[in-house]
């Protein structure tokens, strides 16, 4: 994925070409790993069992300041 660069361009437009390519390509690279790491993160049983614990107590708690709230209204 690594470009080849050329060992003396000719003209600047050439070597503005040849950085901005080398620019890009490292930056998706970069970007790839990135993702890697994010999908083996997100794929861990520990890390999704702890989310859906904490949306339930989340959930609960909700309810239960409702129900506290209509109490007092009520």
């Amino acid at each position: 994925m690594q470009s080849e660069r050329h060992t003396a361009p000719s003209e600047p437009n050439e070597r503005a070409a040849d950085e901005g390519r080398l620019t890009i390509e490292r930056a998706e690279e970069a970007w790839q790993r990135q993702v890697e790491g994010e999908n083996a993160a997100a794929s861990a049983p520990s890390s999704t069992m702890l989310r859906i614990v904490l949306l339930g107590a989340a959930i609960a708690a909700i309810i239960f300041l409702l129900f506290q709230r209509l109490a007092q209204i009520g």
